[in-house]
């Protein structure tokens, strides 16, 4: 999450509504399979699974806020402190949320049945055990992948550690292509999802460097919106992810960020606040869904139409993540991001 000198409200307000188009998705989906009398009509349910492009949107803007947040001009790359800030964002929130789902699984239902290792390999986000806890998790593997690499890559300067960047995972991508395909973890680590981490570094690099026209931000995101309604079209499984989604979320943001040089919507900059709460969003939906769904059936609530319901269910998350993350999630981050810069100082004045 980029510092509030170099927030960019647009992609902040692309935050949530990414995390908002996952909560509608999965909300609207387990309403229909699990509340109502009779499944959705599968021309709704098929409408509702755009909102899976919530996470390629993450993905390109991932690169583009590293890029944004690590290109301080006359400041070198501080690779350790960029490394503990990521551990620091990923793991204690997400540790936290994973315990919870434990409790109240353990409590509603017949809980988890994994492993020790299993358990482990989950709260390490190891590939393929990413998703053992919390489902959506399975994205942070890419997340953490993607920092390492950019992390070491950065080492070499901006432009060569972008270009290091692109150039190592698209030869993973050409391996998994013409070896694969692989199990976990190597399925993740040769994923074409990589690129659109890839689309965010280049936006990022290419965007802070030099104010592009207005015209061009105007063109990438009409054609973002035109590539998104193709997809609609011709079908989500018609073609790679990477051409359905990733590409056109490339294009949605090199066009907002271009546009809020010229031009801010009142109501972009009013909601973007609700993008510091996208992470817990993301995290705790399913487990919001899963005790929303409970309560609606012990009250009787399946008379409610669908959309209605799916309506209520996201709002709800929506609200009660973003209380998560004013009351519990910033004031964590906060207190151990100055733990471990007190932890770092203290180490420096230790004579060697």
């Amino acid at each position: 999450m980029p510092d509030d000198k170099r927030k960019i409200h647009s992609i902040q307000f692309l935050r949530f509504v990414a995390a908002s188009l996952v909560v509608l998705f999965h909300a609207h989906l387990a309403i229909s399979s699990r509340l109502l009398p009779s499944p959705a009509d599968s021309y709704e349910l098929y409408l509702f699974g755009f909102g899976a492009v919530g996470v390629h949107i993450f993905f390109v803007i991932s690169g583009y806020i590293m890029v944004l947040t690590n290109s301080r001009p006359g400041k070198s790359f501080d690779a350790p402190r960029f490394f503990k800030k990521r551990i620091i964002r990923i793991y204690p929130i997400y540790w936290l949320l994973a315990a919870l789902y434990i409790l109240v699984n353990s409590i509603m239902g017949p809980g988890y049945d994994f492993s020790a290792y299993e358990l482990i390999a989950a709260l390490l986000l190891i590939p393929g055990n990413a998703p053992l806890i919390i489902g959506p998790a399975w994205t942070l593997s890419f997340e953490m992948y993607f920092y390492l690499i950019f992390g070491v890559a950065m080492l070499f300067g901006l432009f060569r550690g972008i270009f290091m960047l692109s150039v190592v995972f698209s030869l993973m991508i050409v391996f998994g292509v013409v070896v694969g395909p692989f199990q976990q973890p190597l399925a993740m680590l040769t994923s074409s999802l990589l690129i659109e981490f890839i689309f965010g570094a280049w936006i990022g690099y290419l965007t802070i460097n030099r104010k592009l026209p207005r015209w061009i931000g105007v063109i990438a995101t009409i054609c973002s919106l035109g590539l998104f309604g193709a997809g609609v079209a011709i079908g989500y499984e018609s073609l790679p992810s990477i051409i359905i989604w990733g590409i056109p979320s490339a294009f949605l943001i090199l066009g907002v960020v271009i546009m809020e040089q010229y031009h801010l919507p009142q109501f972009v900059e009013k909601l973007s606040p609700l993008g510091d709460s996208s992470y817990t969003l993301y995290l705790a939906h399913i487990l919001i869904i899963t005790l929303l769904i409970t309560v609606s059936k012990a009250a009787g609530l399946s008379f409610i139409p669908i959309l209605v319901m799916t309506a209520i269910f996201t709002a709800i998350a929506v609200c009660v993540s973003h209380i998560f993350h004013l009351r519990i999630e910033a004031p964590m981050t906060k207190m151990l991001t100055r733990w471990s810069e007190r932890v770092g100082k203290f180490r420096t004045m230790i004579p060697r």
